[in-house]
């Protein structure tokens, strides 16, 4: 057992070809990260909460185990002797880690610069530390096609199902088994609309299907991400938009989360309720291409020049007000059906000593 293995929660169980790949921490001060408004904050669903600021996530080919403590961010890798023998380079995680959570880019910084320019901020309304996850585009595209219409908890479930039926399997780990998230190649079947809506993916299994079919065979280009990222961020919109299933929305997650448009913001319920609340904003029934166009454009040159990161932080946050809030009507709720519970039991006593 390695030294972090004493700061991260024992393990119960291992798959025997499961293997600890690497292990290590990372300087990380907490104002420049936030780890649970990071990792659950609507930007990727494969990370869950192992224990208490315990995460354990699926990135690429590893399973990673992170905590954040005094400053420091504590990580285990893990993946199979498959991968450990056919790569023969070792890969280094704390790259991969600085890599993958934008490490270069201090959000000490960009707080500074915001809180010039929006008081929620200033006021810090809107925490620091909630970072923007760099993501590999398909797992990203096909994610957020997952997302119309839909929370968070609903679409981790449907990427989890997509990665069993689908995905190569890392490894069993405290007797649950993790995947990889599948390659175009493994996506290509026939009946995979069929599966996905046996699934409960509903109207998203057609969507998916076409993406894979479109990237597959359409595009005919392996490096059909790497271009858009050279793209303008309109050029780049119009090309992800070709995807059916793939709306303005949908194509700026994409755009921001997997390649690298950071300024980009995109507007959902949580952003346009934030800019009416907030900002001053004509409250309207639903968003339209017209008020979307407006919102986003507001909030691009209000955060610039990295407008995207701001929206993930008050995304985040706000996800967190709503659950807050939620768990504070349920607990109203449960309160006033026990008070209604003992009035009955009252009035059923008091009729029966009437008698």
């Amino acid at each position: 057992m390695s030294s972090l293995q004493s700061i991260l929660t024992p393990i119960s169980s291992q798959s025997n070809d499961l293997i600890e790949y690497s292990s290590g921490s990372i300087p990380v001060p907490s104002k420049e990260l936030n780890l649970r408004r990071t990792v659950l904050g609507g930007q990727s669903f494969r990370w869950f909460e192992e224990s208490e600021n315990e995460f354990i996530g699926i990135v690429q080919h590893f399973l990673i185990r992170l905590k954040h403590n005094n400053d420091d961010l504590h990580y285990v890798f893990y993946t199979n002797e498959t991968f450990s023998k056919i790569n023969e380079e070792k890969v280094d995680c704390s790259k991969f880690l600085e890599n993958y959570f934008q490490f270069s880019i201090r959000i000490s910084d960009l707080i500074e610069k915001w809180s010039k320019v929006d008081q929620r901020f200033q006021n810090e309304q809107i925490p620091s530390g909630i970072r923007l996850l760099a993501q590999e585009p398909l797992e990203n595209l096909i994610s957020f096609i997952c997302s119309s219409n839909n929370n968070v908890q609903r679409i981790t479930k449907m990427i989890q199902l997509l990665c069993q039926q689908y995905g190569t399997l890392i490894g069993t780990l405290n007797n649950i088994d993790y995947y990889q998230f599948p390659t175009i190649e493994q996506l290509d079947r026939n009946d995979l609309e069929d599966n996905l809506r046996k699934l409960q993916f509903g109207y998203r299994a057609r969507y998916i299907q076409h993406a894979v079919r479109y990237l597959k065979n359409e595009t005919n280009d392996s490096n059909y991400f790497d271009r858009l990222k050279n793209l303008s961020v309109k050029d780049a919109r119009v090309e992800l938009r070709k995807i059916l299933g793939i709306g303005r929305k949908v194509a700026d997650c994409i755009l921001l989360m997997s390649l690298g448009k950071q300024n980009v913001v995109p507007v959902d319920t949580h952003i346009h309720s934030i800019a009416v609340t907030h900002y001053g904003h004509e409250k309207k029934r639903q968003l339209t291409a017209g008020n979307y166009d407006d919102i986003s454009t507001f909030f691009e040159q209000l955060w610039q020049p990295l407008a995207g990161w701001a929206q993930a932080a008050a995304f985040s946050n706000e996800l967190r007000d709503e659950k807050t809030s939620r768990t504070k009507l349920n607990k109203k709720r449960r309160s006033e059906e026990k008070i209604d519970r003992c009035l009955s039991v009252q009035c059923k006593k008091r009729q029966r000593s009437s008698k």
